[in-house]
């Protein structure tokens, strides 16, 4: 509980500190649709759980915003953001973050209750303290989107899992088919994991000994009955025609074939639209390169980069020190715990629309599991080297609170060297407030700004549209991602500033440069090629 305590704090910290990032707005206002109007439409790709707790959460903090919805429609509703003063947008969307919150602070108790139940106190200490720690968590943990609502509802399934283990009676198949239900419900991608546990109880009746096949039978059906009463209740018990020529109400259609009427239509639609999207690609940047098609070694990358260097090494010595443990349960254990995160990996690197560490957060409980299973059986100075690698993955990830989305682990020098290699949704338009309140506290009366996501006006900064030559002299502003991997300007467009280092950054995400005349002036004058810093070596 302490431990929950402490991730729950750092986790507001974060909340509180950021600003709207590039998806939030859409699910906020797609719980405010499902609220007020009942409409699951939009955002249909996205499953409606975590936004019916984001429009609850606003109903609590902005009831006024409700009787304003009521009395409009979709094109005249304010939005629960953007038509709020800053104070009260940053109250609204701290309200809504801090659901993501309490499900994560949740899911990390069941992951170690799961890791208690199957492996004993020291593998889900080991467990839990990889899960309260993980900057990964800690960033998506404290936002309003679907990742860690899906991750953390998947810790509820391992726990279901493990408890039916040990008794596989009919009311646990149901619980898992809830949490099951649940997870689908927030994410479609959290399913990977589910023939794995029904494989789990299924191999627990059949070590039982005696007539398994009818037992097996009546759980599945329960599983599956209890998984299909969640997702239509989530869904407001609604049945239709299921259309793959047009998910969503899409142009983007997979396959000319219309099914039905099922329940909850639009699960099966969102799920074919982002099979789709998959499909289409998306704008991908890793090692300095931009593509639409993705790279099958885009997740490994990611990986290497984004976990801390304590838990990679912990990883180590667990695949060395494996091989001479006996474990209770032996490779089958290991297989229920890896198959998943295996699969996960290999789905989505398969695929040309590559998102960065959230894509592929379902599969980190799973992981820190069987760290936990094979950290807690050692013995003597390898339990205190273990011991030493948890504590510093714990410190390299404090030492970037409250920046975890940029956080970048010391073999490539940190944060401030991250964007040379990566920059998928860890520049995501946090640091904008923070931008806000720099530019008040130093009297930036003329900021020259290129943003990436949001209405930066929304939090108070004034500014006009950052020029792609050197054409005016002042204080520059530049996201990451549009340095990088730009989306609002043409590739190339600020090579001509950022031929020398950000003089300073904003919470890692964003370059500050002060060009006053003379620097202007020698910016114009320096000779083609143009070759901006971080096409150079990284710095050290």
């Amino acid at each position: 509980m302490a431990l929950a305590v402490l991730q729950a704090g750092l986790l507001a910290l974060t909340a509180w500190d950021k600003s709207d990032t590039a998806d939030e707005p859409s699910y906020i206002v797609g719980g405010m649709f499902q609220w007020v109007w009942g409409d699951d439409l939009e955002n249909c790709h996205a499953p409606p759980l975590p936004r019916w707790a984001y429009a609850a959460a606003l109903r609590v903090v902005d009831a006024p915003l409700f009787a304003q919805w009521a009395e409009s429609n979709r094109w005249t509703a304010p939005h629960p953001l953007f038509s709020r003063s800053a104070p009260d947008l940053r109250r609204n969307l701290f309200a809504t973050r801090m659901t993501t919150v309490l499900v994560t602070v949740a899911g990390g108790l069941f992951l170690w209750r799961a890791a208690l139940l199957a492996f004993g106190w020291r593998a889900a200490l080991v467990t839990h303290l990889l899960w309260c720690f993980s900057p990964s968590l800690l960033a998506h943990g404290s936002l309003a989107t679907l990742d860690a609502w899906a991750t953390s509802l998947l810790c509820a399934a391992a726990w279901c899992a493990a408890r039916l283990w040990h008794a596989p009676t009919v009311p646990r198949w149901a619980a898992l088919g809830i949490a099951l239900g649940l997870a689908g419900g927030s994410k479609v991608t959290s399913l990977f994991f589910a023939p794995v546990a029904l494989a789990i109880g299924l191999l627990a009746l059949r070590r039982r000994g005696g007539a398994w096949r009818r037992p097996a039978l009546v759980g599945l059906a329960a599983s599956g009955t209890a998984f299909a009463a969640v997702l239509w209740t989530l869904y407001g018990f609604r049945v239709g025609i299921v259309n793959a020529a047009a998910p969503c109400g899409t142009p983007r259609g997979v396959w000319d074939l219309q099914v039905g009427p099922l329940p909850f239509p639009l699960w099966f639609e969102g799920a074919l639209l982002q099979y789709r999207r998959g499909q289409v690609g998306f704008h991908n940047y890793l090692l300095g390169e931009v593509k639409r098609t993705g790279w099958w070694w885009f997740y490994l990358v990611v990986l290497a980069l984004k976990t801390t260097i304590g838990a990679q090494l912990l990883a180590l010595l667990a695949v060395v020190m494996r091989r001479r443990l006996r474990l209770p349960g032996g490779a089958l254990a290991d297989l229920a715990l890896l198959l998943g995160p295996f699969a996960l990996v290999a789905v989505m690197s398969a695929g040309d629309t590559q998102g960065g560490v959230r894509y592929i957060l379902p599969a980190f409980p799973f992981a820190m599991l069987w760290l936990g299973r094979v950290a807690g059986a050692l013995g003597g100075r390898v339990r205190a080297l273990a011991g030493v690698l948890v504590a510093a993955a714990i410190a390299e990830s404090l030492a970037v609170h409250p920046h975890h989305l940029m956080f970048f682990n010391r073999w490539i020098g940190g944060p401030r060297n991250g964007p040379f290699y990566l920059i998928q949704a860890d520049d995501w338009g946090q640091d904008q407030r923070r931008l806000a309140e720099w530019q008040h506290k130093n009297r930036v009366h003329r900021l020259l700004y290129s943003y990436y996501v949001g209405q930066p006006e929304a939090w108070g900064i004034v500014y006009r549209q950052a020029p792609c030559e050197p054409k005016l002299a002042g204080k520059y502003a530049l996201h990451a991602t549009e340095v990088h991997r730009p989306k609002r300007v043409p590739p190339g467009c600020f090579d001509w500033l950022t031929v020398d280092p950000p003089d300073d950054r904003i919470g890692w995400s964003i370059y500050l440069y002060d060009v006053p005349p003379e620097r202007l002036q020698r910016l114009k004058e320096q000779p083609p090629p143009v070759r901006p810093f971080w096409r150079s070596a990284p710095e050290p």
